[in-house]
């Protein structure tokens, strides 16, 4: 297991990195990796922030890194999916 300070918060190795949740099958960065007590258990949770969208939280096991490439194309897929930059303009002839 990694160190943990006193408030709970795990010094994950993937910490900041872009990962992938098994669960949700959803990439983002891992922000935060806490250890929390749930009916009588401690239990690690991950917190993931996708490009866009809303951050979710998954079990720290779930996680793994995320594939090559996904953090530079990530923010290239984020504009065209909210009609960015990258996203051809439907009014252009």
């Amino acid at each position: 297991m990694n160190p943990v300070d006193a408030d709970g918060r795990e010094d994950h190795p993937l910490l900041h990195g872009w990962v992938r949740d098994i669960a949700s099958r959803g990439e983002g960065e891992l922000t935060a990796v806490v250890h929390e007590w749930h009916g009588g258990r401690l239990i690690r949770i991950a917190h993931i922030q996708p490009v866009n969208g809303v951050a979710w939280s998954t079990a720290a096991d779930n996680i793994g890194p995320a594939r090559q490439g996904a953090t530079e194309n990530a923010g290239a897929r984020g504009m065209a999916e909210t009609g960015g930059p990258n996203t051809p303009d439907a009014h252009t002839p």
